[in-house]
C-alpha cells in the first residue's frame, strides 16, 4: 500500500485549517486516514504549524511519500532536515524557487513610451543656425572685457575712499 502524507482540509466555507495525516495514496482528500499526525491553520498570524516530530519521521522512514505542501511545512518546522541527515539522497526532492525579477511588468503602451524617450534622450540636439552662433560669441567677447574694464575703476574708487 501506498502512503502519502498529506493535508485534509476541515473548517467552514473560507476559514479552512488542516490536519497532517498520513492517509492511503488512492483515498480521497478528506477521506480515509491511516493516522493524525499533526495539523495548520494558514489564516492565523503567525501560521500554526504543529507536526509530531516522531511520528513523521516514522512514516517518512518507512517510506510515505509527502506532499508538496507538508514537504514545505516540515521544513519551515525542521523535521525534513532531520530525516535529510538520516537519508541523503532526499535532499533532491525539494524545491527551490529562483528569485523574482526586480523589474516591474509594464503595459505595451508603457514600453512604447519608455522607447520614445530613450530615442528623443539619444538624438543629438537640433543644429544651430550659423548666424545666431557669431553673435553670440561676439556677445561672450564684449561681456568678458567689460568688467575688466570695471575693475580697476572699483579699485581706484576703493583707495579714495580710504
Amino acid at each position: 500500500m501506498a502512503t502519502r502524507i498529506r493535508l485534509r482540509r476541515m473548517g467552514a466555507n473560507k476559514r479552512p485549517f488542516y490536519r497532517v495525516v498520513v492517509a492511503d495514496q488512492r483515498s480521497p482528500r478528506d477521506g480515509r486516514f491511516i493516522e493524525n499526525i499533526g495539523k495548520y491553520h494558514p489564516l492565523e498570524d503567525p501560521s500554526l504549524i504543529e507536526i509530531d516530530a516522531d511520528r513523521a519521521l516514522h512514516w517518512l522512514r518507512v517510506g510515505a511519500q509527502p506532499s508538496d505542501q507538508v514537504r514545505n511545512l516540515m521544513v519551515k518546522v525542521g523535521i525534513w532536515d532531520t530525516f535529510v541527515a538520516e537519508r541523503p539522497s532526499a535532499a533532491g526532492q525539494v524545491r527551490v524557487r529562483d528569485a523574482k525579477p526586480d523589474e516591474p511588468k509594464l503595459s505595451k503602451k508603457a514600453v512604447a513610451k519608455a522607447a520614445a524617450a530613450a530615442e528623443e534622450a539619444a538624438a543629438p540636439p537640433p543644429a544651430v543656425e550659423e548666424a545666431t552662433a557669431p553673435a553670440a560669441d561676439a556677445d561672450l567677447s564684449t561681456e568678458a572685457e567689460a568688467p575688466a574694464e570695471d575693475a580697476p575703476a572699483a579699485d581706484a574708487e576703493a583707495s579714495t575712499e580710504e
